[in-house]
């Protein structure tokens, strides 16, 4: 069963998101190093800024931090939603928040827009068919 990410914490903030993003390409656990340099191919960061935002998701529950004493302590990092729960409560949470939680209304609005193509539609079609099948 998958765990499901809180309603407040369906967003993070980008710095916070950028040290997650690269948890799940590293794989675990990741030292605070492994992910500052990781970090930094997304975007300018120092490694104190990586330990306070990796302190941070530790206590929003996102990670968990084993602090290694040893002559040089360092921490290693486990992340404790993977990439796909994080995706589909921000996806749940964006529905709610700025489409009263109608899926039509996303899809309407993007149709509208013109951000959604034929080809785009003919692959949710697809997926929407397996899923079903897959339901069935």
């Amino acid at each position: 069963m998958k765990k499901q990410v809180k309603k407040k914490e369906t967003n993070l903030p980008g710095a916070e998101l950028d040290v997650m993003k690269t948890l799940w390409k590293l794989g675990e656990p990741s030292t605070v190093p492994a992910i500052h340099r990781g970090v930094l191919e997304r975007r300018k960061c120092t490694a104190p800024a990586v330990h306070i935002l990796v302190d941070r998701l530790e206590e929003k529950g996102f990670v968990k931090v084993d602090r290694i004493e040893t002559p040089v302590a360092y921490k290693l990092v486990t992340a404790l939603v993977t990439e796909e729960e994080y995706c589909s409560g921000a996806a749940t949470g964006l529905i709610e928040n700025l489409f009263h939680g109608s899926w039509k209304r996303l899809i309407a609005n993007l149709a509208e827009s013109g951000e959604i193509k034929e080809s785009d539609i003919k692959e949710i079609e697809k997926i929407l068919k397996v899923s079903g099948e897959e339901n069935k």
